[in-house]
């Protein structure tokens, strides 16, 4: 079931008032719901006085911390250094952009992010499961107490963890998308003469047809059609320069069983009929 954005006013932000010892090591300071539209941009180029993230509800931005650019969509972190230039505005792309935003200070947070792995780091997409954390935090410091400001230094804490899992989580599926797809292209190279379908090469991928295409297309630039045919006629362009194998027979070898589909498909990829490339790549028999 799609989760509604709470009904919030389009923005609003509320102070909290740390003890000295608290905002030395790590606080809350400043917490914030925006909605922007058309327009919209901040700028600090000069850097911040406090560290600041924020999180996409819905819409998108892109933003730009000392030249490194993110695009901000639905479920994303967006993390800023207060040492570092940044900006961030609504992508050209949609109309409109809102999200939660957390002001926080302390020695300790460049600890915490050295720790989990977060000092170089600045985006973090599909970080769904943050949102709970952001708006728990909104609330502890709507509250105001010395209490919910202790909790809320935790809750910052804990953020920071599911970020470093949810990059743990990324690194792994793309290991894991690495290898489906080394395993799609072994078995399309091994196999060219036999028929090779979306959902069979899906199957050996181990993901769904929709999300191995998808997966297929980012990883090497083809869809999966497009790839089994550049490998087909690769493979038919090498078998043509032997004398010994005719057109009809190249066809089969590479999975395409009349001359008619054959032909059709190699002079759309190269500009040559299988015979004119024969002709001219061929040696001595």
């Amino acid at each position: 079931m799609r989760r509604r954005t709470p009904a919030l006013p389009p923005t609003y932000a509320r102070y909290a008032s740390p003890r000295p010892e608290d905002v030395a090591r790590l606080s809350v300071t400043s917490v914030g719901h925006f909605l922007g539209k058309g327009n919209f941009r901040c700028s600090r180029l000069s850097g911040h006085h406090v560290q600041h993230l924020i999180y996409t509800l819905r819409g998108s931005a892109i933003g730009d911390l000392a030249g490194q650019r993110s695009r901000c969509e639905p479920g994303s972190l967006w993390f800023t250094r207060k040492d570092k230039p940044y900006e961030y505005w609504i992508d050209p792309d949609c109309s409109e952009w809102e999200g939660y935003w957390i002001e926080y200070d302390g020695t300790w947070a460049p600890l915490l992010w050295e720790m989990m792995g977060l000092s170089n780091v600045t985006h973090v997409p599909g970080c769904f499961e943050a949102r709970s954390i952001v708006e728990a935090i909104h609330q502890g410091i709507l509250e105001g107490s010395a209490a919910t400001n202790h909790e809320s230094a935790a809750l910052l804490w804990r953020l920071f963890a599911v970020a470093e899992a949810n990059l743990t989580g990324a690194r792994t599926r793309t290991d894991t998308a690495a290898a489906a797809v080394e395993r799609v292209q072994r078995h399309v190279r091994e196999r060219l003469g036999a028929p090779i379908g979306l959902r069979d090469l899906a199957r050996i991928a181990g993901l769904s047809p929709f999300h191995f295409a998808r997966v297929f297309r980012q990883r090497t630039g083809f869809t999966p059609a497009a790839y089994v045919r550049t490998v087909r006629v690769g493979k038919a362009q090498e078998l043509l320069r032997r004398s010994e194998l005719n057109v009809k027979q190249v066809g089969q070898e590479v999975g395409y069983p009349t001359v008619q589909h054959f032909s059709a498909v190699f002079k759309q990829a190269t500009g040559q009929s299988p015979r004119a490339f024969a002709r001219q790549n061929r040696g001595p028999a």
